[in-house]
């Protein structure tokens, strides 16, 4: 069977209900991301997202998809907050992408703080509408850990044609208000994190949970290989029915993250002790099951141990964390797991 495809909202783009998150292949040779980016093509991927903090992401799907780019769909993010960054912003991941034109570009990690400047005289806003205009961006559209603030934008601002926001089977806050009021207003939705940013245990059942909900447009999982990617597109192309089995694993990924699942969008940070809060929050359940124990992730955390001994408790990171984690309470227990872990060299 041939992965699906979905209308991408008011833009009218017919996308596969996967598509091509370009984060993870940054950690891989530049070959080895080309080889990916292309299988995903060659087995009918046709959406791919990346974004100008992404290092070389840009530059590795620009070479792998340059020969057949009308047959694709690419879209970029930009963190500018003003006109001049942004205009600096699209014009190196134009040339990164191997493309006069994007057809999706959207304000990037945009919160009520940051929303100030970019909409503000020579805001980032007035360049992106000013690029649509000229035809280099087809559509517009804009990112958010905040499900709340994606809400507000949504109903106050006609101009995003598409939203990306983080839902999976622990974060499900978008899935009550912001995904169905987006299908009403035929806005399309992006999801970022399907896998938990690598916590979850099962692909399958992580993919189906998102994609069985019809007010999802498209997500976009990233993966670093070609058997990521045929396992991936496997899943999508099948029955999205979640079996009693796949169920059962979900409601086990539940009980072990419970409800204080980081979801490293460092909304959090700077500490000003200089904690890496989602390193220590999210490693346990995260990079080392993926990678296990290395020298170098031993030395982290025993300098991280400094740091969290440190902590200053003046809870600014709970102010602004957007999913109201109590870290104050969870840095002290998350790090003396770790520390206990590390002594072992043990894998939960």
């Amino acid at each position: 069977m041939a992965i699906k495809k979905r209308i991408l909202g008011k833009t009218s783009l017919n996308i596969t209900e996967m598509g091509f998150g370009g984060i993870p292949i940054q950690r891989i040779s530049e070959d080895e991301a080309i080889k990916v980016v292309r299988h995903c093509y060659e087995l009918g991927i046709n959406y791919f997202d990346t974004a100008r903090g992404y290092t070389t992401s840009e530059e590795r799907i620009g070479k792998a998809l340059e020969e057949v780019r009308e047959n694709v769909y690419i879209a970029s993010k930009s963190h500018a907050r003003t006109s001049k960054d942004l205009w600096e912003n699209l014009k190196t991941t134009l040339n990164n992408l191997r493309t006069d034109y994007l057809d999706v570009y959207q304000l990037h990690n945009v919160n009520e703080e940051s929303w100030k400047f970019i909409s503000s005289p020579n805001g980032a806003l007035e360049a992106i509408k000013d690029a649509k205009k000229e035809g280099i961006i087809k559509h517009i559209g804009i990112t958010s850990h905040s499900p709340a603030f994606l809400i507000k934008m949504v109903e106050e601002q006609e101009i995003f044609e598409t939203i990306m926001v983080g839902y999976n089977f622990i974060a499900q806050q978008p899935a009550e208000i912001l995904l169905p009021l987006c299908k009403r207003k035929n806005v399309g939705t992006i999801i970022m994190k399907p896998f938990g940013g690598g916590a979850f245990t099962n692909a399958s059942t992580a993919l189906k949970f998102i994609l069985v909900n019809k007010n999802v447009s498209c997500t976009i999982p990233g993966m670093l290989s070609v058997e990521e990617v045929e396992e991936n597109v496997k899943i999508c192309s099948e029955s999205l029915e979640l079996s009693e089995e796949e169920k059962k694993i979900i409601e086990e990924d539940r009980k072990i993250l419970g409800e204080e699942f980081c979801a490293a969008c460092d909304y959090c940070q700077p500490c000003p002790s200089g904690i890496p809060i989602s390193f220590v929050l999210r490693t346990e359940l995260s990079s080392l099951r993926r990678m296990g124990w290395t020298e170098s992730l031993i030395k982290q955390t025993q300098d991280t141990a400094q740091k969290v001994d440190a902590c200053l408790q003046c809870g600014v990171c709970e102010i602004r964390c957007p999913y109201q984690l109590p870290i104050r309470k969870l840095l002290p227990e998350k790090m003396e797991r770790l520390k206990k872990l590390s002594e072992t060299r043990s894998i939960p």
